[in-house]
């Protein structure tokens, strides 16, 4: 068994990825959704562990944004009796610098949770043993593998994304600021339904998201079974080539891409799509808050006229408008979640 689960967070990323014996799988969450969503996460984990208790083999924060890290916090603060985790991956103020250690100083929400609740930090990135907390989570050449065989490689941030947010983030009894700063329509909130022609989305020049938090997004390649799949979080795209370029010497088959960004024209380029040989692709959001997926986004999904696979975890509103192929843009699948399914899954 290998499936991503996509849960309903609205704007945000929430995913439950399970994997090993059908009938007793292991999990990882990575990312918890704005806090509005946090009741839909926590019915969907007591839906998963069917009145047994339920351990999360590792919970992935990717980065600072509220959409990811919210419903995480609010989590931690409800600490369900019926929930274990073993590791918490996320990159604290003290992380930002190899030399710069804060200590029990840093103050921030998610950072105080984790210690008081004696949680295990970054535990697979030490050092030396007798850290009591984990090293930084870095784009590395190493992988980690877990128990029952799934392996997974940091593919961001890179030491310049984690530059990039210790000049911003200065004090470590709160959490950063929000710095996002984009291009006009970076964001899709001009687009419109119908999308114009196919032709007018490819001769555009891309133009890269520039929010410090996402430059220092988590973003993992996980493998079992022979099976790949790339976890964007909010990632840079060529911070994501990179990575993977340190790990392969030519292209690789990914089973499955989770969008960055929800589907930012400005996270994923031609380049990454070149790389990657992947033919199916999840998208999570609700589309209300940023009109997410950008027209631009789909049509470079598209463009190798192979009928890929397009997943969305919400069937209403934007997200339900691409049911409906535009006239005259290539082939195209699609799926949605079941009725009364608050999640989407993909099975590998």
């Amino acid at each position: 068994m290998f499936r991503i689960r996509a849960i309903q967070v609205e704007h945000g990323d929430s995913l439950l990825i399970s994997y090993g014996d059908d009938k007793q799988p292991r999990h990882l969450l990575v990312d918890g959704g704005p806090s509005e969503s946090s009741d839909t996460l926590e019915s969907v984990l007591n839906d998963v562990r069917r009145g047994q208790r339920l351990k999360l083999e590792v919970l992935v924060v990717t980065h600072y944004d509220l959409d990811h890290i919210q419903g995480v916090i609010r989590l931690l603060e409800k600490n369900p009796d019926w929930l274990d985790i073993q590791e918490i991956w996320f990159n604290g103020y003290h992380h930002l610098k190899p030399s710069d250690i804060m200590g029990s100083s840093e103050g921030d929400a998610l950072s105080k949770l984790i210690r008081d609740r004696g949680l295990s930090w970054n535990a697979s990135f030490r050092k030396d043993k007798n850290e009591t907390e984990g090293g930084r989570i870095l784009q590395s050449k190493q992988p980690i593998t877990f128990s029952g065989g799934l392996e997974i490689r940091v593919l961001s941030p890179d030491e310049e994304g984690m530059a990039a947010l210790a000049k911003d983030w200065r004090d470590p009894t709160s959490s950063p600021p929000d710095s996002e700063s984009v291009p006009d329509d970076l964001m899709g909130r001009s687009d419109n339904w119908p999308p114009n022609k196919y032709a007018e989305y490819g001769g555009s020049a891309f133009v890269s998201d520039r929010s410090v938090p996402n430059k220092s997004s988590i973003a993992l390649l996980l493998k079992f079974d022979n099976k790949r799949v790339l976890l964007g979080a909010d990632a840079y795209s060529d911070v994501v080539e990179k990575g993977l370029k340190m790990q392969f010497e030519s292209p690789v088959p990914i089973d499955l891409l989770k969008v960055s960004h929800h589907g930012s024209k400005g996270n994923t380029n031609k380049a990454l799509l070149d790389l990657l040989e992947c033919e199916k692709f999840l998208i999570s959001t609700s589309g209300k808050n940023h009109k997410h997926p950008d027209h631009a986004l789909i049509a470079r999904l598209v463009a190798r006229y192979d009928t890929p696979k397009i997943i969305f975890n919400y069937s209403a509103d934007w997200p339900g408008n691409w049911q409906r192929s535009p006239a005259n843009w290539p082939p195209y699948n699609t799926q949605y979640p079941n009725d009364g399914e608050a999640f989407v899954d993909v099975l590998l």
